[in-house]
């Protein structure tokens, strides 16, 4: 995980301003490992779980099989095809880290009666890669909620939850967030200050270990 974040880091370093498109499009760079970016970690289940006009576009493909409920395993070049016509029917997350890419991705539901299918490890997946982007001082509170909407969401794919997570965001000079870092990542963040901006990488060797039963912001309920 080490070689990441400081590949992470230098690649941060590499961006000023700060944008999210060019930072993962970068990822890539002299990297030891492959980044697979707005990589699709669940896919609809069935047609009857869909949008009508992305039931359209998997029918065309042939990716919805005559029970209603779509294909298991697609090669890489449809499911990016799928992500650009049909993007209500996946959940992506900004980059999926692995040791090599393979053609083909295979998703299975947890239960018959699922919304998704979740991508299943194919034994090469390292860490899943976040992003925020606050050009302007931020509400703390509402900093925190976009980032555990983004670990809730990645802990739903139970290969997802069983490696990293890592939290780039980039928030104006002025602000200082360091007590999100420390509350959800202890002591695995770092501080990266720009002339405009300042950044922190903060990441879980496993992200089924973060602790999301407290909050910084407590809900409206919990402070009464």
């Amino acid at each position: 995980m080490q070689k990441i974040i400081a590949h992470i880091e230098e690649t941060v370093r590499t961006i000023e301003p700060f944008e999210r498109e060019t930072f993962l499009s970068r990822l890539d760079i002299g990297s030891h490992v492959t980044w697979m970016v707005h990589f699709p970690v669940a896919v609809a289940h069935s047609e009857d779980k869909m949008l009508p006009s992305d039931a359209a576009v998997f029918k065309k493909v042939g990716a919805i099989r005559d029970n209603g409920f779509t294909q298991t395993c697609y090669e890489r070049k449809l499911l990016d095809m799928l992500s650009e016509e049909a993007p209500n029917a996946l959940k992506r997350v900004a980059a999926l880290c692995v040791t090599q890419a393979n053609e083909c991705y295979c998703y299975e539901p947890k239960r018959d009666g699922d919304k998704w299918k979740k991508v299943v490890d194919d034994g090469n997946f390292q860490a899943v890669v976040e992003v925020g982007v606050y050009e302007t001082e931020t509400d703390i509170c509402r900093i925190e909620t976009d980032l555990r909407n983004l670990m809730r969401s990645s802990k739903e794919v139970p290969s997802l939850k069983a490696i990293g997570f890592v939290w780039v965001v980039s928030v104006p000079a002025s602000q200082e967030i360091r007590e999100l870092l420390v509350h959800y990542f202890g002591e695995c963040f770092l501080e990266v200050e720009k002339e405009r901006t300042r950044l922190y990488i903060g990441w879980s060797d496993m992200l089924g270990n973060v602790n999301m039963r407290h909050f910084v912001c407590p809900p409206a309920k919990d402070r009464k």
